[in-house]
């Protein structure tokens, strides 16, 4: 018997509902199921409820070697300014359609930027703030 899980896009995230800034601007695959690891026995079921966080290569060259076919942070945004302004806009949509409160800004910004950083310690993103 197939699982059926929700549509997603390219990325792996999911096209219906709401599209938090996390989703709309993604640094990662998020999923809210995963596949039971054959180690623990019955991997052709799900884990509901029991996501998965799969990041996006940071750059074009850490793509390739791995042959992700999702486009690195590099490709995306080019640096952490234009990713700034991305989520950015995204959220001020959210909050203009009534999904997000506008004191909400700052913390969904902050916590953004704080996860671009994290991810591209050490990487030329990094230095182009």
């Amino acid at each position: 018997m197939p699982f059926l899980v929700p549509q997603v896009d390219g990325d792996g995230n999911e096209l219906s509902g709401i599209a938090l800034p996390d989703v709309a601007v993604p640094l990662a695959t998020y999923t809210g199921w995963n596949f039971r690891h054959p180690a623990i026995g019955q991997p052709g079921e799900i884990l509901p409820l029991a996501g998965s966080y799969i990041p996006l290569p940071v750059t074009r060259a850490a793509k390739e070697a791995s042959r992700d076919p999702r486009p690195s942070l590099e490709e995306r945004y080019g640096n952490r300014a234009r990713y700034a302004d991305i989520v950015e806009d995204r959220a001020e949509k959210l909050v203009e359609d009534g999904y997000m409160l506008k004191e909400d800004m700052e913390t969904v910004m902050a916590r953004a930027l704080a996860r671009f950083d994290d991810m591209t310690k050490g990487t030329s993103l990094a230095a182009t703030r």
